[in-house]
Parts: C-alpha cells; sequence; structure tokens
C-alpha cells in the first residue's frame, strides 16, 4: 500500500512541477497553486526523506512570494527569450520519437510536445492512465532523465530567485526516486 501511495503522489507532484515550468506565474491556471504552496501542502505529500537540503528547497518553493517578481523571473529563465532552453529538442531529444511514444500509449494530444515540462505532464498521465511499468520505464530512460539532467541544471545554475532553484532540486530528486523504483521492479 505504501508503494502505491508514493505512486500517486509522484503523479500529483509531476503534474504539480510540469505545471509550474510550463505556465507564467500569473496565469489563472496556477491561481490556486500557490495558495496551496504557501500552505506547505507540498510538505505534506512530499513522499521522500527530507534533508536539509531537500527541507530548504520545500521551504524555498512554499515561502510567500510576489507573483509579479516571480512572473519577472520566469520571463528571464523560462520564457521565450530566457535563458533556459524549455524545448526537449534543445537537449538532443526528438520531438518525433516523443510523440510517438505518447501516441502509441494513447495519450491526448498536445499542442507543445517540445517542452520539458510535458515529459513530466506525461509520466503524469502514464501513472494515472496506463498500467504499463514498460511504458514508464521507457518514458524515463529514452526522453525524461536525459533531457531533465541537463534541462534542470541549466535551471539551477541561471535561477536569481530560490524559487526555480528550489523546483529544479525538488524535481530532480523525484525524478532520482522514481527512476530507482522503476528500475527495482521486475517486469
Amino acid at each position: 500500500m505504501q508503494e502505491k501511495i508514493q505512486l500517486n503522489h509522484f503523479s500529483l507532484i509531476s503534474r504539480l512541477f510540469g505545471n509550474l515550468f510550463y505556465r507564467q506565474p500569473t496565469d489563472n491556471i496556477l491561481s490556486g497553486v500557490f495558495t496551496w504552496l504557501q500552505q506547505q501542502q507540498l510538505s505534506e505529500v512530499w513522499p521522500l526523506t527530507e534533508d536539509a537540503e531537500s527541507q530548504q528547497a520545500l521551504d524555498a518553493l512554499q515561502m510567500p512570494i510576489d507573483l509579479t517578481l516571480l512572473e519577472k523571473e520566469y520571463q528571464k529563465l523560462l520564457g521565450e527569450k530566457g535563458a533556459v532552453a524549455t524545448q526537449i529538442s534543445a537537449y538532443d531529444i526528438s520531438v518525433a520519437d516523443f510523440e510517438n511514444f505518447r501516441q502509441e500509449r494513447n495519450l491526448p494530444p498536445s499542442d507543445n510536445l517540445d517542452h520539458f515540462a510535458m515529459l513530466l505532464l506525461t509520466a503524469s498521465w502514464l501513472e494515472d492512465n496506463a498500467d504499463s511499468l514498460s511504458a514508464q520505464q521507457d518514458l524515463f530512460e529514452q526522453f525524461l532523465l536525459p533531457c531533465a539532467a541537463k534541462f534542470l541544471n541549466k535551471v539551477e545554475q541561471s535561477a536569481g530567485l530560490p524559487f526555480y532553484r528550489a523546483l529544479a532540486y525538488l524535481t530532480r530528486e523525484i525524478l532520482s526516486a522514481m527512476a530507482d523504483e522503476l528500475e527495482s521492479v521486475d517486469l
């Protein structure tokens, strides 16, 4: 039962983090997310053991923040002319292969598959809707981990505010834990 709870939390966290990378902080879709974070709700569902560094990252992600200031940081970092490329193609990931992967597994179509956040959102969808460990393992091995290693490092190095550094750090932590779990499962 504990394993299933952790997997459900992985889906929620992947969806949350995917949307935080994909959407500007002032996007209406995120209106309740920052309130939820400031209520320390992420700490309530965070499935990993917290060391000092991960606790700092959780605190940074959940602290009250001026969304106008965060919007400027988002544009500087992840916007159209931001310091960090959000396109998976910039990290040597084939968008056509990713699209084929999604089509083979009957994922709903998306307008912008050439975005790192779509990898996290795909991981969440597979967790919730596909009864296939091999699909999750393939996503991690072929797309998510190779792209995340490069993308998250650039976000951490380029972020001026703690929010996006913490988001990158925690994303790396949850992906590493899930990858270890997927690797340990016998098919």
